[in-house]
């Protein structure tokens, strides 16, 4: 019985291989919620993509500007690389939290991990350990997995001050950014 489940599932797997429409392969979509810069934003992440660094940042603070999201979340790992730009860890900070506050999983992540290592900020546990739970609720893999480095750091007193700051932040923050996976290189 095991054998004939495991054979139909390889079966429904092999049918399904390659019934995936793309809408455009060229032009990867940035996120699915719509605001006014998104196409802005795609078109940065294109030019990104092909190694066009210095005119994707310039799209993409465009778009940033504009709020849209994803955009704030690559002009900030462009300011924390220098890809295209002079490598500016306050202006990486400024960005990312700008995209955290607009519930960007894969920002709010990259910011802990600022506050962790004083990149752009001062070292601080307590807002590393809360947005590392913010990310963690958002569904950022990552962010879980450095939930349990940091959290040793903390006292029990400064645990529940992260707790509080994090609930205090998933109040403010909005839920409807779904991410996908997206690498600029």
């Amino acid at each position: 019985m095991l054998n004939k489940v495991a054979i139909l599932l390889v079966c429904i797997g092999l049918i399904s291989c390659g019934s995936e429409t793309t809408t455009n392969p060229a032009a990867p979509l940035v996120t699915g919620v719509s605001d006014p810069a998104e196409s802005i934003a795609d078109q940065a992440l294109l030019l990104a993509s092909k190694g066009e660094n210095t005119k994707a940042a310039e799209l993409f603070l465009e778009a940033a500007e504009q709020g849209n999201r994803p955009a704030q979340y690559f002009l900030g790992l462009i300011y924390a690389r220098g890809d295209g730009v002079e490598k500016d860890m306050n202006k990486a900070f400024m960005w990312l939290e700008k995209a955290s506050m607009g519930g960007h999983p894969k920002a709010v992540y990259h910011l802990a991990e600022m506050y962790v290592h004083g990149e752009g900020t001062s070292i601080d546990h307590v807002k590393a350990m809360a947005w590392f739970w913010v990310g963690t609720t958002l569904g950022d893999r990552y962010a879980e997995k450095r939930l349990r480095a940091v959290a040793p750091r903390l006292t029990p007193e400064e645990m529940g001050d992260a707790k509080v700051l994090s609930k205090e932040l998933m109040s403010k923050i909005p839920q409807d950014l779904k991410v996908k996976r997206v690498s600029l290189h």
